[in-house]
């Protein structure tokens, strides 16, 4: 085990991996004891490239899903 490991370093991926699994920030601030979200938010959380990346692909999909709305709504009124 690394002599840096601290209980500290644990509760930053605890905190990170609640993020990961989609636990609402109101939610995973309560489960490590923060009086804050924003203590949770900004502190606690990083951010992974693949949380980037699917924040991205839901952008894409909900801008598809909207594009398809439209054209089904334009095709309806004529």
């Amino acid at each position: 085990m690394a002599d840096d490991l601290t209980p500290y370093c644990l509760r930053h991926t605890y905190a990170t991996d609640l993020q990961s699994a989609g636990v609402p920030l109101n939610v995973a601030k309560d489960l490590p004891g923060h009086q804050s979200i924003a203590m949770t938010s900004q502190i606690y959380t990083h951010l992974s490239v693949d949380a980037f990346a699917e924040a991205s692909h839901k952008v894409i999909n909900f801008q598809h899903a909207q594009q398809r709305k439209a054209k089904k709504k334009s095709v309806g009124s004529r």
